[in-house]
């Protein structure tokens, strides 16, 4: 797989589309991404990482390539097909949960203060799902510029991954992302506007990567060590429990305004206070 036949013809393929890469002041975004979605097919191509559908699985190969500095274990992790995630279940339901509460508070609030709203769950990005997609046409009418999208991501756990949030900024659906930390009672906004060289470098280093990746003859091993997946105690699954459970009612109305305020919806006082009446 790393002969240097592959190898050659891979540089071949990619040497011109390597282009963008090489203007280091005010890159085009659109330009960086072409790049990031043929390496991305070369990467595939050689690893035979596609999705039942037949996609490149672009989501896998970023991630892994931005993870990892040494070309080797790059290697081990995309040729290994067997990866499971081993997320306990708890973790997995406290997830799903957490979501389907936002959605459905979300549905409510929206349809009662008169927005056509449409809320996709695991909604397909060009690099990857989101937890929640929000689609809102203002009041009904379908007119284009009265249309918002926003991104919205649920972290139940305690890690957070920046490359992730880029990827979905890398998007063109939405200019922002909220995301939100539950049981660290988080609610942050990135808006892709004010972060844009930054979203540019970070395409660029996963590209410039994905190049030394594929242009590589042979791939030395090396010596670093696997993690073993952390497996928690049940004591410390009860504790997360009881800390996602209380989070979630606290940080569940600063996470509904911080939406609003992102779709420029404003509520009035009036219906500030008849939500909070609802819900006691």
């Amino acid at each position: 797989m790393n002969g240097s036949n592959n190898s050659n013809d891979s540089i071949k393929n990619i040497a011109p589309l390597a282009a963008p890469l090489y203007v280091t002041q005010n890159p085009d975004s659109d330009n960086l991404r072409e790049t990031l979605d043929q390496i991305c097919s070369q990467i595939a191509q050689r690893f035979n990482l596609y999705n039942t559908d037949g996609r490149t699985r672009k989501s896998t190969i970023i991630d892994v390539i931005a993870r990892f500095t040494c070309l080797s274990c790059i290697n081990e992790r995309l040729s290994d097909q067997n990866v499971t995630n081993d997320v306990d279940a708890l973790y997995k339901e406290c997830h799903r949960l957490a979501v389907n509460v936002l959605v459905e508070e979300l549905y409510y609030l929206l349809n009662r203060m008169g927005y056509k709203v449409l809320i996709s769950t695991e909604a397909e990005l060009d690099y990857g799902k989101a937890d929640i997609l929000i689609t809102v046409t203002n009041y009904g009418l379908n007119l284009k510029g009265k249309t918002r999208d926003l991104l919205i991501e649920v972290k139940t756990g305690n890690s957070l991954s920046l490359i992730q949030i880029f990827r979905y900024l890398w998007d063109s659906r939405s200019n922002a992302i909220v995301v939100w930390r539950v049981r660290k009672h988080q609610v942050l906004t990135f808006d892709s506007q004010k972060i844009e060289p930054l979203l540019a470098e970070s395409i660029r280093m996963i590209c410039l990567r994905g190049i030394r990746l594929l242009s590589s003859p042979q791939i030395q091993s090396c010596q670093h060590l696997t993690r073993s997946p952390y497996q928690p105690t049940a004591t410390e699954l009860e504790r997360m429990f009881q800390d996602f459970a209380k989070a979630t009612i606290e940080t569940l109305p600063s996470v509904l305004n911080t939406i609003l305020e992102q779709l420029d919806i404003n509520e009035t006082g009036e219906g500030l206070e008849k939500r909070e009446k609802c819900r006691q």
